[in-house]
């Protein structure tokens, strides 16, 4: 059952702006263990970039990814330096964007292991069921994919900072998007659905 708290009266908010500091969970300046600990309030869609590595699909999980602009249609990813996948963009220019369904979690954890293997036969469309622009491994169940050519790739500390010109679009049928945020994953449920589940629960 969904509830709402009670609206605080003109009486608690005096009270609290008055005699109560804020109690700050976070409370740091620009170091890196700070700045970790309030991303990780961030929730957000789960990202799986996918490239060719040795001639065979391979995916990293990523937690920056961000449209740009519309006109020419754009986006934006944050790669660690470090990884193969870094390397396969610095090398071929080309990737795809993958974002995750509910589905894919599993995808999610693999592509997200520190120094494994994480090659994908299995989980992306055979090229022929793709369109001709499309030229990038696209995982299976995701909810969209962006195939796409980077522009301009920048280091920028521990990351590599990659703009990206959209080739391609792909989007099946709507399925129920995978996010996380908190250290864990989580699904979504539309607000307007909240009187519904209230009147089931009465």
């Amino acid at each position: 059952m969904i509830e709402s708290a009670p609206a605080p009266s003109a009486h608690d908010e005096s009270r609290s702006d008055n005699h109560h500091p804020m109690a700050w969970e976070v409370n740091g300046g620009p170091d890196a263990d700070s700045f970790r600990a309030a991303m990780r309030r961030v929730i957000g869609g789960v990202t799986v970039i996918t490239t060719r590595h040795d001639g065979r699909p391979w995916g990293l999980t990523v937690s920056a990814f961000t449209p740009v602009c519309m006109d020419p249609p754009t986006l934006l990813v944050c790669v660690n330096s470090q990884t193969v996948t870094a390397s396969d963009i610095s090398r071929d220019n080309r990737f795809a964007v993958n974002l995750l369904s509910q589905t894919q979690l599993h995808l999610s954890k693999l592509c997200s292991r520190a120094g494994e293997d994480k090659f994908l036969d299995g989980h992306v469309l055979p090229q022929s069921c793709l369109p001709q622009r499309v030229i990038m491994p696209v995982l299976r169940d995701s909810i969209v994919t962006f195939d796409c050519r980077a522009s301009d790739v920048r280091p920028v500390g521990s990351h590599l900072v990659v703009v990206a010109a959209i080739e391609g679009v792909l989007a099946p049928e709507s399925r129920r998007p995978l996010l996380y945020g908190e250290g864990r994953y989580l699904r979504g449920v539309a607000l307007d659905d909240a009187p519904i589940c209230q009147r089931a629960s009465a």
